[in-house]
């Protein structure tokens, strides 16, 4: 095929629906996730801790898997994580964390939200309406964009894969824009999702907006710090001795905030000793080591599952679309 047959293929985008859908196990939970997806990795931490088996389908963002129609049939927002239990399917990282916390409970699956009506749940309701405040996903994007931070990421943000999402970041939106323009339904839900990634591409394209976003980041990580200090060495974690859904949100974040190269913005050097020392035991933890993904073997899957008319690219600019469309996603 000549470069001139490849542009003028790449110039008329592929069908939407070429995704078939999946032949899942029998009575088994299922997670339909994104690995480098900030709320996917937060529902693969609380299953992880407390202890649920369950099946992983990984959603091929970067190809527009999410807008297939098998996958709206899930969740018409076309949004990852999504949990399903049967016949029961749950969207919304917020509403599978609790409905998991209610359904699995026991000594063989520990308790991540403390009693209501008490000073420990008031305490991780606060923790998560703040961590839920900070735009994630802009701070991800933004940090490949913005080279005066002098950031240290680490892999696999690095190097060819960093520029890699920044090209991919039209390509992104365009597919957001043909599920719109192509789909008979879920119209509203879809318009409004490209609605708040146009947004979000301006604010991270602005130093002085990203600056806000950094900032939010930092105030938060101060108040961290003086509620740290004000425990320890009392207890490890935020509201005593288990790690609770609080811990979970905060060591998510700083996990984040580590492979896009953050720690010497924020904390290390003994700017906040009290978090360094946090994310270190979090990092102890054996669903931390468990969150990390095998990229080559979670790439392979996807790429065989991907439509043959979607395959025009490949190497880092298949992780930068892939990793790209994680970030755009809530």
């Amino acid at each position: 095929m000549s470069g001139d047959q490849a542009k003028e293929i790449e110039a008329v985008p592929p069908s939407l629906q070429d995704f078939k859908a999946p032949v899942l196990p029998d009575n088994k939970l299922v997670l339909f996730f994104h690995p480098y997806n900030f709320y996917s990795q937060k529902v693969l931490l609380v299953l992880y801790e407390k202890k649920i088996d369950f099946f992983p389908y990984v959603v091929d963002l970067c190809n527009g898997e999410q807008y297939s129609s098998w996958f709206l049939n899930l969740n018409p927002k076309g949004d990852v994580p999504v949990l399903q239990d049967g016949a029961f399917i749950v969207p919304n990282s917020t509403h599978i964390i609790n409905y998991v916390e209610s359904k699995f409970r026991g000594a063989k699956h520990p308790a991540l939200k403390p009693q209501q009506n008490s000073k420990e749940y008031d305490q991780v309701l606060l923790y998560e309406q703040a961590v839920g405040r900070l735009p994630v996903g802009a701070l991800s994007l933004g940090s490949f964009i913005h080279d005066d931070l002098k950031l240290v990421p680490k892999a696999p943000f690095i190097g060819p894969v960093r520029q890699s999402c920044l090209k991919n970041n039209e390509k992104v939106l365009d597919l957001l824009r043909r599920s719109v323009e192509e789909l008979a339904s879920n119209k509203a839900a879809l318009k409004n999702k490209l609605d708040i990634q146009v947004r979000r591409r301006d604010l991270v394209s602005s130093r002085e907006d990203f600056q806000r976003v950094l900032d939010a980041v930092r105030h938060f990580l101060l108040y961290v710090e003086q509620e740290l200090s004000a425990k320890a060495p009392r207890s490890e974690w935020l509201t005593g001795d288990e790690v609770t859904l609080a811990d979970i949100s905060l060591g998510l974040l700083l996990h984040r905030l580590y492979q896009l190269g953050f720690e010497n913005h924020y904390w290390a050097f003994g700017k906040l000793p009290q978090v360094e020392a946090y994310f270190l035991r979090f990092r102890q933890r054996e669903s931390y080591h468990r969150l990390q993904p095998s990229n080559f073997a979670i790439l392979r899957e996807m790429w065989m599952r991907t439509p043959g008319n979607y395959k025009l690219g490949a190497g880092a600019g298949f992780l930068g679309m892939a990793m790209f469309a994680a970030f755009a996603h809530k």
